[in-house]
């Protein structure tokens, strides 16, 4: 039985007073389901990540130097490490003889086609490399499943192992606070991180078109405002009326803003780093009881429409939208009935009983034998043609050194000399 996890990640928690993003938020709702169901759990934080200057009080957490990572996890004396993402292994440079459990919420190899091109195949290297020496694995969708399947296989990891569990985003529960504030008009959440690879100008455009029209509503925007991130949208509607830019805030600060809000907005072009997604940002609004607008794709649509969380519109439904935002900025929408029903996904989301697999496996982890991955294999095979190609290149050495020896004899015998004698004055 593991009394005690390290759970290593290089991105910030929610408990910082930094911002964090959505792998953050997962590690963090993972451990604190872990320690509600008796396990000792202590985070693991590469000193590079943001906030490490300052860390919470009474949090069980340490810093990391990524290239001692190894010594780190052998003096904590752990009983097994669960990291959030495969990219933190990267920095083991040998291996580790307890049970490794890596979280995989969303695709992020993917993400390496914008973030970094010219070494996408060498990430695609690292990941099948680090993949191959854990043990178990969780995803947070059951859509991701395949995905990760096909990874795992190309690590060595059958299909069949059962080393891979669907363990949903959970974190604890929401406190009964007031909601629904008095504002002078509809909020429209739009927050988290933009990254590049999101496009969401046309939807972001159309409600402000609309919200501009009828001169009601009003846009807060959270995350962060960097061009490459926003496609200079900070830039051209900096001073337009219906928008309040309020930066990146803090986990806690974040969560107090979407309350505020009427509706949270999570629409974006459909990619297929989007169609593989946890979309942590639609995950934190609804569990704090803000009701959503996402498309069809999002993870989170079926509950919406089944709980009556929401509205569920296509990224390109321009008419469709415009009318929706019309109706909630002119407030002749139900939002009361629609905040309860966000609710109720709220409490499915703190249901502590999504880390059941997870805790099942760690009541007697295994390590795993590890098989060789599509790149080892490969390179065996590899090594095996070059082993038997010279071989062959050998053996023909052997017979021409053997061919030129027996010529070497026939032109030294004298017979042979007479021979020639005798062709020659033919």
């Amino acid at each position: 039985m593991v009394q005690h996890l390290a759970l290593i990640t290089t991105e910030t928690l929610p408990c910082f007073k930094q911002p964090c993003a959505g792998g953050g938020v997962r590690i963090w709702g993972l451990g604190e389901a872990l320690q509600r169901r008796g396990l000792q759990c202590t985070y693991l934080i590469s000193q590079n990540a943001q906030g490490t200057d300052n860390l919470p009080l009474n949090a069980p957490i340490k810093l990391f130097k990524p290239e001692l990572l190894h010594q780190e996890i052998q003096n904590g004396n752990y009983d097994a490490v669960l990291f959030e993402q495969w990219q933190p292994m990267t920095f083991l440079r040998e291996p580790i003889d307890i049970p490794i459990f890596v979280d995989l919420p969303g695709p992020l190899a993917l993400e390496y086609v914008w973030r970094d091109k010219e070494n996408f195949f060498q990430h695609v290297v690292d990941k099948v490399e680090c993949l191959s020496r854990a043990d178990y694995f969780t995803c947070a969708l059951e859509r991701q499943r395949g995905y990760y399947d096909a990874w795992l296989t190309w690590a060595g990891v059958a299909p069949d192992a059962q080393r891979l569990a669907v363990t949903p985003f959970i974190s604890h529960e929401m406190p009964i606070s007031r909601q629904g504030h008095a504002e002078d008009e509809p909020l429209f959440f739009w927050g988290g991180m933009f990254w590049p690879w999101q496009d969401r100008t046309l939807a972001f455009e159309t409600i402000l078109e609309t919200m501009s029209h009828f001169r009601k509503g009003q846009m807060v925007v959270a995350g962060v405002s960097d061009k490459e991130c926003t496609g200079g949208m900070d830039s051209a509607y900096a001073d337009h009326p219906h928008v309040s830019w309020i930066g990146s805030l803090n986990f806690n600060e974040y969560v107090t803003e979407l309350k505020r809000c009427a509706v949270a907005i999570d629409l974006c072009k459909t990619t297929e780093e989007r169609r593989l997604s946890s979309d942590l940002r639609t995950g934190t609004a609804l569990w704090a009881g803000v009701p959503c607008i996402v498309s069809p794709q999002s993870p989170w649509a079926d509950w919406i429409k089944k709980h009556n969380a929401g509205w569920v519109i296509a990224y390109d439904a321009q008419k469709q939208l415009k009318a929706l935002i019309k109706e909630i900025a002119l407030e002749r929408v139900d939002i009361v009935g629609k905040r309860r029903g966000a609710k109720v996904v709220s409490t499915l989301i703190s249901d502590d009983s999504h880390v059941d697999q997870l805790m099942k496996w760690l009541e007697n982890p295994t390590k795993r034998q590890p098989s060789p991955s599509f790149f080892d294999a490969r390179t065996r095979e590899r090594e095996q043609r070059i082993k038997e190609m010279q071989q062959n290149i050998d053996l023909l050495q052997h017979q021409k050194d053997s061919l030129q020896h027996d010529l070497e004899s026939i032109r030294n015998n004298p017979l042979f000399k007479i021979y020639k004698n005798i062709q020659f004055w033919k």
